[in-house]
């Protein structure tokens, strides 16, 4: 009886070291995001929306107003131009908006989604090694409204975008980076 507990201490021991995580290397396709990334010369653009499901939301989901394939929960951006571009110090993003205004505040005709372009008041870059993703932290104000931005990057060049706005309900978006090309001096993607 004691050999028997004896070998069943050993084996959960012996399983138990070889568990130990090795560093994974980074390949080429993680370090050309890291090279982006130092450079601040990227853009994302995005497939789904995810809006916070609320009785309004449900609202318009059932009034047939949604894009096709789409629900209260997942909103398909394919076909519609969205963007979040990092050049330089400056960054540009223009993102349809699906979801609740808490504060009053002006839209203009044109602009009823995320609009900003300039120079964030904040910006911060965190590399999580364990989690093999880069998370970019900033803040931004456009007219009356200030939106707090987080978007998270993954070696595989997908991103997610979370963003808290002081005027409207949290929304998300999930899409891909891609890099910015250069023409005649103008950056383009």
């Amino acid at each position: 009886m004691r050999a028997v507990v004896f070998l069943l201490m050993l084996g959960g021991f012996l399983i138990g070291c070889s568990s130990a995580k090795k560093p994974v290397e980074p390949t080429a396709q993680s370090e050309a995001l890291e090279a982006l990334i130092a450079k601040k010369s990227f853009n994302i653009q995005s497939d789904w929306m995810y809006p916070l499901a609320t009785s309004s939301m449900n609202t318009i989901a059932n009034s047939g107003l949604l894009p096709p394939g789409s629900t209260v929960n997942g909103i398909s951006l394919i076909g519609n131009p969205n963007y979040i571009k990092f050049h330089g110090d400056s960054i540009s993003m223009d993102l349809p908006f699906y979801g609740e205004r808490q504060l009053p505040g002006q839209f203009t005709r044109n602009e009823g989604g995320i609009v900003f372009s300039g120079v964030p008041d904040s910006y911060e870059v965190v590399k999580d090694e364990k989690r093999q993703r880069h998370m970019i932290k900033f803040t931004v104000k456009n007219n009356r409204e200030s939106y707090r931005v987080m978007v998270t990057l993954y070696p595989n060049w997908t991103s997610n975008i979370n963003i808290n706005s002081s005027h409207r309900t949290s929304i998300r978006y999930r899409g891909d980076v891609s890099t910015l090309k250069k023409d005649n001096g103008l950056v383009t993607n």
